[in-house]
């Protein structure tokens, strides 16, 4: 009995410590940047195929203040990497490629609407 309890107490403490690091870690990122993080995290543990509206929201939020997407998009990676398994980075590395893109038409249309004649 007391194997079981010194075991849960275990898991515990250290269930604990990795919810301090990953405060921590977070803390050290740009409040953008940390939620995107958050988002990408939010959207792997939802198990749903592609970011929610909100979700995709929190990472354009970040990805709209840099002047490059595509080193945004990969800042976003690699700052949630710590919290993915490598199948899992694979669908946040294309659900961010999908944004990029989409960010990019974007800015493509509205460019091309400002040159009516």
């Amino acid at each position: 009995m007391t194997c079981g309890k010194t075991d849960f107490n275990l898991k515990e403490r250290i269930f604990n410590d990795y919810r301090e690091w990953i405060g921590h870690y977070l803390s050290t990122l740009s409040e953008l940047l940390r939620g995107a993080v958050k988002a990408v995290i939010d959207y792997v543990q939802s198990g749903y195929r592609s970011f929610s509206y909100r979700q995709e929201c929190d990472v354009k939020r970040y990805m709209n203040g840099q002047p490059d997407k595509d080193e945004a998009a990969n800042i976003v990676l690699n700052a949630s990497r710590p919290f993915l398994k490598a199948d899992e980075s694979e669908r946040v590395k294309g659900q961010l490629s999908y944004i990029v893109q989409d960010m990019k038409e974007e800015r493509q249309q509205s460019r091309s609407r400002g040159f009516h004649m």
